[in-house]
């Protein structure tokens, strides 16, 4: 889709900005009425988590501002081999609205993108 935007993030929720930033340029993108469309892959799917628990770092949980984009529309896709590898195999595993997709699926959304950021 020409006007589309796929955010990957590979990255893990806490120790780095990254998952952060992307989560940032997600709700620009949606802000922008710009379809967006979310895979997480590899520590990445810790972002989706449910239940995340920062403790007393300077962190801020993820998954609360995650679930505010699929509520502006985002679609958000863990890839399933990353989940599995990481424990990770059930939806309860997530908050709700995130998708478990297999390995075609995952390449597929990318390859039919517009564009696509990787964090």
């Amino acid at each position: 889709m020409e006007n589309s935007l796929c955010i990957l993030i590979r990255r893990p929720p806490y120790g780095q900005i990254h998952a952060a930033e992307a989560i940032r340029h997600i709700a620009g993108a949606l802000n922008e009425g710009i379809p967006t469309t979310v895979l997480l892959s590899d520590d990445g799917v810790y972002v989706a988590r449910d239940g995340q628990q920062v403790g007393e770092t300077a962190w801020t949980a993820l998954a609360p501002a995650l679930l505010k984009t699929i509520a502006k529309g985002a679609r958000v896709l863990i890839h399933a081999p990353s989940a599995q590898t990481r424990g990770l195999v059930q939806n309860e595993h997530f908050i709700v609205g995130a998708e478990l997709i297999a390995e075609e699926t995952f390449t597929q959304t990318l390859a039919a993108a517009g564009a696509v950021m990787v964090y």
